[in-house]
């Protein structure tokens, strides 16, 4: 029997790793840059590795497969052309605010809070097992999520639903009145833990943190790729205006000739490549990063940067300006206290013996 013809040549795969890859080599961010190209090579590893055949071979897989890298092909294309919603869709993802990277980054919170000496594991081993009656949540768990609550600018930026109950909401009784069964128990806890899971926002690496601050900050140099445009110009005779059927021809596909519309740009617009277009975007992803920190007690606490820059009151002064500015300002002060302060004298005496009377 003839073995039926894959549905897309080697050619053709081979060719969609290299624009992947050549788009990710474009990104205007050195994090996403690494990040993307990483990925696209898991992905496509991933799949050369397979030693099922049945799997390697599935036509329907096959074409899941590749309509998802096309898509992250154009994903990655509007990027790099500054459209704004795919490339902070990007740097979320090179960030670890979505996807693969969050989940990573959130296991490796987890373990680093796993028992450091032998009191802690031998309290942890005689706690109750996961999910079961007397379980509780990491404690970090619950900090994170009690911190992401309280901070609204995370609920408007991150699209992630909000888990308000810091426990299991388990009821004390069920619909008949009766205690809630065990089995019930443990769904509930379990169901609520990997809610909570699915939006927590967990804190970089110290090196990524610290790429990112350079970036906004202006201490790491950056400049805008140089990309390499391809002449995408194509003309044929069915799609030439002038003849008559080509005007009608048009006019039934894309409806009465416009000029000046912005139906190209219904999901957006590129714009201009520039520090300050990139600041804007990278200040948003920053306000989505919790910092980490241990206070007296060694406890884990979390703080929030803010999206838009935070008006200064107040402007620091030297000492010695500071001293010529209000010199003779404490005497002038007394001054005025004293004249401001009520007379003593016989007036106030007369008033005194009238309110008496």
């Amino acid at each position: 029997m003839k073995k039926p013809p894959a549905p897309f040549p080697r050619k053709e795969w081979r060719s969609l790793l290299r624009s992947l890859l050549r788009e990710s080599s474009y990104l205007p961010d050195p994090i996403a840059r690494s990040a993307c190209h990483d990925q696209v090579l898991q992905r496509f590893r991933r799949y050369h590795e397979e030693r099922r055949t049945r799997i390697r071979t599935d036509p329907i897989r096959l074409v899941q497969l590749h309509k998802n890298a096309r898509h992250h092909l154009s994903i990655l294309r509007r990027a790099n052309e500054a459209f704004s919603r795919p490339l902070e869709k990007v740097l979320r993802f090179a960030y670890g605010r979505t996807g693969r990277r969050r989940r990573e980054l959130l296991s490796k919170m987890l373990a680093e809070d796993a028992p450091q000496d032998s009191n802690s594991l031998e309290t942890l081993l005689t706690n109750p097992s996961q999910f079961e009656d007397g379980w509780k949540p990491p404690t970090i768990i619950t900090t994170l999520l009690t911190s992401q609550n309280n901070n609204p600018t995370v609920g408007q930026l991150s699209g992630l639903p909000s888990v308000k109950d810091l426990k299991p909401p388990i009821p004390e009784k069920n619909a008949w009145g009766r205690s809630v069964p065990l089995v019930r128990r443990r769904n509930i806890r379990r169901r609520w833990y990997k809610n909570v899971l699915d939006v927590l926002l967990p804190p970089l690496p110290e090196s990524e943190l610290r790429v990112l601050e350079g970036l906004i900050s202006g201490q790491i140099p950056w400049k805008p790729p140089r990309l390499r445009y391809t002449s995408r110009t194509t003309t044929s005779a069915t799609n030439n205006v002038d003849t008559k059927a080509g005007m009608i021809r048009t006019i039934l596909t894309a409806g009465p000739p416009k000029e000046g519309t912005f139906r190209p740009y219904i999901n957006g617009r590129p714009h201009k490549l520039t520090r300050r277009f990139m600041c804007r975007l990278w200040k948003r992803i920053s306000s989505l990063v919790p910092r980490q920190y241990w206070n007296a007690a060694g406890n884990a606490r979390f703080t929030w940067d803010s999206a838009k820059p935070v008006p200064t009151i107040a402007l620091s002064a030297r000492e010695e300006s500071s001293w010529k500015l209000f010199r003779g300002a404490d005497a002038s002060l007394v001054e005025t206290k004293t004249l401001a302060s009520p007379p003593e004298g016989d007036r106030w005496q007369e008033l005194g013996s009238d309110a008496s009377r």
